[in-house]
């Protein structure tokens, strides 16, 4: 099971280069396109500095919204993410806080585009869904799904090995540091003093990997690896 790290954009590349080194022992990257729709560097550049100013052969996932995007872009993208060797998670995300949303591509569309490139391709899965709506998105061809909303190991195990082989659960990790922003986001989180606990159940029921969020808590995922 890998254990990746959401890295945020930065909009100066000394402060991308060291966050990415203090995290480097970790076995990869999840870079976000435009959180909450707001400008940022794109995600495409941060792999690259990754790849070649820091030469680190790691799993490198861009996280690519929709909402304002044409399938012009997604192809491009692809060729993108083929030459650098990374992968691409789509999501519909939030509206663009500057000009006109696009948002006709669905997450589906999109990672057949970029499987159609040989690129490793995923998606959402939301656990607030309906089984239903959760079982039609596992019929998809989908490399990965980047589980949201995940309140216990079990709602992963429901869905058995369709699920399970995929799945790399989004857990956010409350720390004394960000607690106040981890709870005005009113989603599922573990506690630091839990979280230990959380990776070994989801290694027992061999899941493809673990995406953990510190919303910028740095130094506590700096000493998490250590005991990892």
């Amino acid at each position: 099971m890998q254990i990746l790290v959401e890295l945020h954009p930065k909009k100066k590349i000394e402060k991308i280069l060291k966050e990415v080194k203090t995290l480097s022992d970790y076995d990869g990257f999840d870079i976000p396109d435009s959180p909450l729709g707001l400008p940022s560097p794109l995600p495409s550049f941060i792999a690259s500095l990754i790849r070649y100013s820091l030469n680190l052969d790691k799993t490198i996932i861009i996280n690519q919204r929709l909402f304002d995007v044409n399938e012009l872009f997604v192809h491009s993208l692809s060729i993108t993410a083929k030459m650098l060797n990374v992968d691409i998670a789509f999501t519909r995300g939030d509206k663009p806080k500057y000009g006109k949303e696009v948002g006709y591509l669905s997450s589906e569309e999109a990672v057949n585009i970029a499987k159609g490139y040989g690129v490793r391709s995923g998606m959402m899965i939301s656990l607030r869904k309906s089984e239903s709506e959760i079982n039609a998105r596992l019929d998809s061809n989908a490399d990965f799904f980047l589980v949201l909303r995940m309140r216990n190991i079990n709602e992963i195990k429901h869905y058995g090995p369709k699920l399970v082989e995929r799945a790399i659960p989004y857990i956010i990790i409350m720390t004394d540091k960000n607690k106040e922003a981890v709870k005005s986001l009113s989603q599922p989180y573990f506690e630091d003093k839990e979280i230990l606990s959380v990776i070994e159940m989801l290694k027992e029921i061999k899941v493809k990997g673990v995406l953990l969020s510190t919303l910028g808590d740095l130094n506590f995922l700096e000493k998490l690896y250590s005991k990892l």
